[in-house]
């Protein structure tokens, strides 16, 4: 039972200040006893003994409490997932909206991005703690999780004027319990009352703050779709371990940025794009991706998606040679299958952008938002930037 030996190994690691301080001296007592006094008395034997087995039966009660409130923790997708309005300067974003999901973006920020601008990190020291009302509920959901990995937490604001970010440690749970909230409600089985508010973590007078006044995770995901030289715009089939989206179709590459990415990433830009090369190539199987650069992948969008708390996310695109795309190992648990949209590589951008849409418009209840988002943006860049088909098309062969 790995549920169960989590919740062991948890409750011996933080001990109660009173069960802790009882094992302690109970131990004392008996290591005393062993040691011995003049006289040979048996007091502190018994008293130590008496000490362990008091910790151990409140240790005991804590594991069960955990394990009984863990059984009745469940999911419960909310009808209508968060649909609130911003403060400044985000009031003032585009807004894009599918399937009753949106997002807010900047067309400014996004043009610089595009140019792939430096924007320098600073790493915040220490690991990003929940609210202390959600501090509980994260420590009964990482037990559910099969990974609680570190992520990244943006600080700061980025912004068409934006030079410089502050990014933090922060766990996948602390997701679950923010950012997630707008999409899914936490709830115990018996009383269905929510584990936590989840207005009150993801607003803030109201509405979704600015992130350096935001009370949620908020680490950095990405999606990038792979365009192939043969004619593919791959796509990959959400399973059901996703918390998100199971059964839908997603992009080929979709995650978030792992703390041990900044190990070699110095700037945002970058980073993001070292994240969307990993996430791709492990979700379509890619072998040798290492003949894959960062100079074959554009970032396209920055966005703020609403329907998780205001997470910042980013969007973008891969030329990809011919590839053979494989569900391997663990992505087997999160992905099903792979799925292409086809389109002539010699019918231009306009052909690219009418197969495309016309995709998304035909299967609209199988596509995550997500992915009409990168679509969309993909799209829109294609129709306005005349230097965006010939480098989308100037892909090497890989072997």
């Amino acid at each position: 039972m790995p549920y169960l030996l989590r919740i062991i190994l948890g409750r011996f690691g933080r001990l109660s200040a009173l069960h802790g301080g009882l094992l302690g001296v109970g131990v004392l007592g008996v290591v005393i006893s062993f040691v011995g006094f003049e006289g040979g008395s048996l007091v502190p034997l018994l008293l130590g003994l008496a000490g362990v087995l008091a910790s151990l039966a409140g240790i005991f009660a804590q594991i069960v409490e955990d394990w009984t409130r863990v059984s009745r923790i469940y999911r419960d997708t909310r009808t209508n997932p968060l649909n609130a309005s911003y403060a400044a300067p985000y009031d003032g974003w585009s807004r894009l909206g599918f399937n009753g999901f949106s997002s807010v973006h900047s067309e400014d920020l996004d043009d610089r991005l595009r140019s792939d601008l430096d924007i320098s990190l600073h790493v915040e020291p220490g690991l990003w703690d929940v609210p202390t009302e959600c501090e509980e509920a994260r420590r009964l959901v990482r037990v559910l999780l099969d990974f609680d990995d570190d992520k990244i937490r943006l600080c700061d604001d980025l912004l068409p004027d934006t030079d410089r970010v502050r990014v933090q440690k922060t766990q996948y749970s602390a997701h679950v319990v923010t950012n997630l909230l707008g999409e899914v409600m936490l709830r115990e089985r018996q009383r269905r009352r929510e584990l936590v508010s989840s207005e009150a973590v993801l607003l803030r007078n109201g509405t979704i703050p600015r992130l350096r006044y935001s009370s949620c995770s908020n680490h950095l995901g990405v999606d990038v779709v792979g365009v192939t030289s043969g004619g593919r715009v791959v796509l990959t089939l959400q399973g059901d371990k996703n918390d998100t989206g199971q059964g839908m179709l997603a992009a080929s590459g979709s995650g978030s940025m792992d703390w041990k990415d900044l190990q070699r990433c110095p700037d945002l830009l970058r980073l993001a794009k070292s994240t969307m090369l990993r996430e791709m190539s492990e979700e379509l199987g890619l072998r040798g991706r290492g003949r894959l650069g960062l100079s074959d992948i554009r970032v396209l969008r920055y966005v703020r998606v609403t329907n998780w708390g205001g997470k910042p996310q980013f969007c973008g695109v891969a030329r990809l040679g011919e590839v053979n795309e494989e569900v391997r190992g663990i992505e087997r648990r999160y992905h099903r299958d792979h799925f292409s949209i086809e389109f002539d590589p010699e019918g231009g951008a306009g052909e690219f952008v009418m197969t495309v849409r016309g995709y998304v418009e035909e299967n609209a209840k199988r596509i995550s938002f997500p992915l009409f988002e990168t679509l969309d943006v993909l799209c829109t860049w294609l129709e306005r930037d005349a230097d965006a088909w010939p480098w989308l098309m100037s892909t090497r062969p890989v072997p």
